[in-house]
């Protein structure tokens, strides 16, 4: 290991006078000067940092392991991306002490290098440097995050030997690294351990409970833990959320004196996560009624949130807040806005993001294609892939997935089943069920029912529900009764609990009889920032009269331009009387009349429906565009669908 360092070993070679730049002399900088200047001037300044070397290779300063291990944090600051020099600098030091041996291990750890914090500890300890309580914290969370539990037993048996298990920060880590191993008795063992445990400790078993999904464990701790503070109810909110048990996570959070951003954080992403995307918006204005300021995290689930309502409105505010706030954005949140923009049916805007980004990801790139796919720009999907390939960045399955999408909704065969070789051949990508569900969807849509067919028997896994569902649809598509009675019988046998098989009479019976629960439709509009739900055949709304005359006159407009309900798709086992009916009174049909009676004349009615827009409701909307002149867009669990003027952007092709 070499002793000695030169200024030629810098990134850039420093003149006397850049060493000199502080105009005081070498000689006269003590150590606490030494320091005071890495510690106040050398974070956020890369030019202050190199003549701060320069002066302590110079004055002689390298050798003291204080200022060494700080020059070592210094370069390891992530905002100069010099980890590599931070390393050659540790390699360096002659005989380092601890300081420096636990900045280099924090270095690691800071800059995704877990495996190495393990060598360098080994290293560390083969060299007979006696790690101290600063020390363990580092090495447990790499043995975590590394999932190294041999090599996390054997350190944990080395701070019994150096007999610091009564440090509550070695403690406390240590119990989250078992519980990480799923070993959490062994985790409640060292919190037993008869030396003192503070609140942090407690609140790392809570948390390590609810990571092993023993959520009664976790409840019974939490109840008799004497202490406790925030962090105490945020393990639990988020152990609560994560397992889907709102009521018991909006409990604790309402009791709550002193939320912080995490505890805002933990409610807003677990309903998120797990589709109460109204619940969500709730609590985010609750957090803005309380004046708590956002960060990049919660604005990212809200949009989230917002693209699957479809509220635009409440997207546009948190996009005008970030630039109030000159809120920086990263890929995370520029890809929020992408997708929250896309899936609104504002694509102008998510490609204005889209371009104005700095900092893109593959999954930023995907969130557009997939945007421009569902909205039935194929072209634009397919040419946007392309570029990103031109900008050297790799797809990756969900790209291509993407990509398929594309060609399904534009009925682009040839196109379609070249991607789908692409991603083998050049990519080495092993097509998935999402994948051969795209091609199937593809060839059944276009009327290929038998070459469909082909693609699942060929499939080197088992097709999932979905994928015969695809084909189904295709069989109501093309009049395949026969065919789709098949196909029924199939995806009843596969989940029974899931499947909806509205285009078979006979399943729809079945279902009955077997008392099986099916997936009612509803469709959802913003409507100044409020979003409103409506089912088939719906009288809750507080607007209902209104609604149902405004629906009354539609039709009886639409009858008078030819329009007569397509019931051919109503299988419930009704009279044809009801059967007339039904389809009148689709979710969709009830939010448009919504739309016409709450939004000003001319302005575009935005339509969420959780299925796929049935042949009567396309029909419909269809005419009452150029009947009504207004431009309707719905986006159903499929794609986008811009009525205008008697037109689908869809070309009749879904």
């Amino acid at each position: 290991m070499s002793t000695k360092v030169t200024t030629t070993d810098l990134p850039h070679h420093l003149k006397p006078e850049e060493i000199s730049a502080t105009n005081i002399p070498t000689s006269e900088f003590s150590q606490k000067t030494i320091l005071d200047i890495l510690n106040t001037k050398c974070h956020t300044s890369w030019q202050h940092l190199k003549q701060a070397h320069a002066v302590i290779l110079k004055s002689g300063h390298f050798q003291d392991h204080y200022v060494s291990g700080t020059l070592v944090k210094c370069h390891a600051n992530s905002r100069f991306s010099n980890f590599e020099l931070a390393l050659k600098v540790f390699n360096s030091v002659h005989k380092p002490n601890v300081f420096v041996w636990n900045s280099v291990l924090r270095a690691c750890l800071e800059h995704n290098e877990p495996w190495r914090v393990i060598s360098l500890y080994s290293e560390m300890v083969g060299v007979d440097s006696k790690p101290n309580k600063f020390t363990y914290p580092t090495v447990f969370k790499a043995c975590s995050i590394t999932e190294a539990d041999k090599e996390g037993v054997q350190v944990h048996a080395h701070v019994v030997k150096n007999g610091l298990c009564g440090d509550v920060h070695v403690k406390s880590s240590g119990i989250q690294m078992y519980a990480c191993f799923g070993c959490v008795n062994k985790a409640r063992q060292i919190l037993d351990d008869g030396s003192k445990s503070d609140v942090i400790c407690w609140n790392a078993l809570i948390d390590g409970y609810l990571k092993c999904g023993d959520i009664e464990g976790a409840k019974e701790l939490f109840k008799s833990t004497k202490d406790k503070n925030t962090g105490s109810y945020n393990a639990m909110i988020s152990g609560f959320a994560r397992f889907g048990r709102f009521e018991e996570a909006r409990k604790l959070f309402n009791e709550m004196n002193d939320k912080d951003e995490i505890t805002w954080s933990a409610i807003i992403d677990g309903y998120t996560k797990d589709g109460y995307y109204k619940e969500a918006l709730e609590v985010f204005n609750e957090m803005q009624r309380d004046k708590i300021k956002p960060r990049k995290f919660v604005l990212s689930c809200v949009l989230a949130a917002c693209a699957s309502l479809g509220a635009l409105d409440q997207g546009i505010w948190i996009h005008d807040h970030v630039k109030r706030n000159s809120i920086c954005v990263d890929a995370v949140l520029g890809t929020a806005l992408v997708d929250m923009y896309a899936k609104c049916g504002r694509l102008d805007m998510a490609w204005k993001v889209f371009e104005d980004m700095k900092m893109k990801e593959v999954f930023t790139w995907n969130a557009m294609i997939g945007g421009l796919a569902m909205h039935g720009r194929a072209d634009d999907a397919i040419e946007l892939f392309f570029k990103m390939q031109r900008e050297k960045m790799r797809p990756d399955r969900i790209t291509f997935a993407c990509v398929l999408s594309a060609c399904a909704h534009a009925g682009m065969i040839d196109r379609g089943l070249q991607a789908l070789t692409y991603m083998q051949q050049m990519y080495g990508i092993d097509p998935e069920v999402e994948h051969y569900g795209c091609i199937v969807d593809l060839l059944g849509r276009a009327g290929y029912l038998a070459e469909a067919e082909e693609v699942i028997s060929s499939m080197p896994m088992e097709p999932n529900a979905a994928v015969w569902e695809a084909l189904l649809g295709a069989c109501r598509k093309h009049g395949e009764v026969e065919f789709g009675e098949r196909l029924g019988k199939i995806l009843l046998e596969m989940e029974p609990q899931n499947r909806r098989c509205d285009d078979v009479a006979k399943m729809r019976k079945l279902m009955k009889e077997r008392g099986i629960k099916t997936n009612p439709g509803s469709s959802m509009i913003d409507v100044n920032g409020v979003i409103h739900e409506f089912r088939t055949g719906d009288g809750s709304h507080p607007q209902v009269k209104e609604i149902y005359l405004m629906l009354k006159k539609i039709i009886e407009k639409l009858k008078m331009e030819g329009y007569s309900p397509n019931s051919s798709q109503v299988l419930f086992d009704i009279d044809e009387e009801e059967k007339e009916t039904a389809p009148k009174y689709h979710s969709e049909k009830l939010a448009i009349a919504f739309g016409f009676i709450n939004t000003d004349p001319g302005a575009t009615i935005r339509v969420i429906k959780n299925l796929r827009v049935c042949e009567d409701c396309h029909s419909a909307t269809k005419l009452i565009s150029k009947v009504f002149k207004r431009d309707i867009i719905v986006r159903d669990r499929v794609r986008y669908h811009h009525f205008r003027n008697g037109k689908c952007s869809c070309n009749d092709f879904w």
